[in-house]
């Protein structure tokens, strides 16, 4: 179930670090949440140059948003988080001020994946 999509302005990823930092992601993920790497799902989206912006100015910011079973402890998730974003910073070496990382949970039971219906994370 987890899903990563991590947006950057178009072209400022290489294939070879797209594939790195996934193949990082999905490490750490599984490691961290006992899961198989199979569950662990990254999509990659670009977006115009002139379309990012913080604090009202133009900006290369990138995001990353994960969705997660819901279950998980706050320790757990700020774990997680502080892991991610050491990940992301170091592969887009973009400064603080421009990452935005945001971690939204799920009922196990609203969402399938391989034709299943998900099973609580207590139920693991």
């Amino acid at each position: 179930m987890p899903l990563y999509n991590i947006m950057t302005r178009a072209n400022s990823l290489s294939s070879e670090t797209k594939a790195a930092l996934a193949a990082e992601l999905t490490a750490f993920h599984s490691r961290f949440a006992d899961v198989p790497t199979k569950w662990v799902h990254i999509v990659f989206l670009d977006y115009a140059a002139d379309s990012g912006f913080s604090n009202g100015s133009p900006s290369p910011t990138v995001t990353l948003t994960l969705l997660i079973r819901s279950g998980r402890s706050a320790e757990y998730k700020r774990q997680l988080l502080a892991k991610i974003w050491e990940l992301l910073q170091a592969a887009t070496n973009a400064p603080d001020e421009e990452i935005v990382i945001s971690l939204q949970e799920g009922d196990a039971s609203n969402a399938m994946e391989m034709g299943k219906i998900l099973p609580d994370v207590a139920a693991r």
